[in-house]
């Protein structure tokens, strides 16, 4: 892993080991700030217009299917097609 990445878990694991959203306690309001402040920088760095359009997921199967039935049940319909290439993640593809 890259060296910022494993300081920075380092730093969580050591100075604000908590739940996000979920305490009112100096860790939990720590470690929301940090995630907050994580959905702005990604928001800053993909033009999103909020950082409320920001989610994040544990991994690729989660966000595959996120889409798939956020989405996906709303716009695609019967007949409709979806390309893929070999290049995708192992979960665009499986059922």
């Amino acid at each position: 892993k890259p060296l910022a990445v494993l300081r920075a878990v380092e730093d969580y694991y050591t100075h604000m080991n908590a739940n996000v959203h979920r305490g009112v306690h100096a860790f939990s309001e720590k470690a929301t700030a940090a995630y907050e402040a994580a959905r702005d920088a990604v928001r800053d760095f993909i033009g999103a217009a909020s950082s409320r359009e920001i989610i994040f997921t544990r991994n690729a199967t989660e966000a595959i299917n996120l889409v798939a039935y956020a989405w996906g049940l709303a716009n695609l319909r019967q007949g409709d097609h979806i390309l893929v290439s070999e290049m995708e993640h192992h979960a665009n593809i499986v059922p």
